[in-house]
């Protein structure tokens, strides 16, 4: 039987990647910041307001969604000049694009069992070559992730995180980094990344499956780190 879930930022290039695989085999839904006629369209996901909207068009159509998963936020360099601009930047898109999605999902489909998978990543967990701002935030919500999946096990919501190192994916970051100075990329990985490779998209697609299958079913408040080994 075919599930029904949502992916939150399929405009994004793991989110869209992530949509994609998965409307081969199921009822897929794609919420994202800019318009596309094959997705659902919600303008800011940081608005909790609107979020609430969303979710109310969305239990028009669909009684229960079997699976969410999150795959919003930005690890671009901010070149705002105000620092707290930077950290409310970085926090609106890395931390309340998600807490807003499941904090809706909560009170409009009425803690219904489902399974939550958010994809973070591991500059929340160790001090590296990203962006302060960006760390802090994602750091922020793998705590609010853990600590949220606690409270909605007694309601039957799994909620775990993903946590995937450097991503290599057709028009991403790495994919242009790579492009540019393949020597110097590889030089970096090789030093870093004791697997001395780049994680896949379709690893963390297949994580998702796991998650979401039945066979995943002790998984809960979960930090699955993807990243060849280089956080050890």
């Amino acid at each position: 039987m075919k599930k029904k879930i949502v992916v939150v930022g399929s405009g994004g290039n793991i989110g869209k990647y992530i949509f994609n695989k998965m409307k081969a085999k199921n009822n897929v839904l794609g919420i994202e910041r800019t318009s596309n006629k094959n997705r659902f369209i919600c303008n800011d996901l940081s608005d909790s307001t609107k979020n609430i909207e969303t979710f109310k068009l969305i239990k028009k159509k669909n009684s229960k969604i079997d699976a969410i998963v999150i795959c919003t936020g930005k690890s671009k360099k901010d070149t705002s000049k105000n620092a707290d601009q930077k950290f409310l930047n970085s926090f609106r898109s890395n931390f309340l694009t998600i807490s807003n999605t499941i904090e809706s999902y909560q009170k409009i489909f009425k803690n219904k069992p489902t399974k939550i998978i958010v994809i973070s990543s591991i500059a929340g967990m160790k001090i590296m070559d990203a962006p302060i701002e960006y760390s802090v935030s994602k750091s922020a919500l793998n705590h609010y992730c853990q600590i949220k999946a606690k409270e909605l096990s007694k309601f039957k919501i799994r909620l775990n995180i993903i946590s995937p190192g450097n991503i290599l994916n057709r028009d991403n970051n790495w994919y242009f980094k790579k492009k540019s100075n393949k020597k110097k990329v590889m030089n970096y990985i090789k030093k870093n990344v004791p697997l001395n490779n780049f994680c896949k998209p379709e690893q963390i697609y297949e994580l998702c499956n796991l998650l979401i299958d039945d066979k995943g079913s002790f998984f809960q408040g979960s930090n699955i780190v993807m990243d060849g080994g280089q956080t050890l």
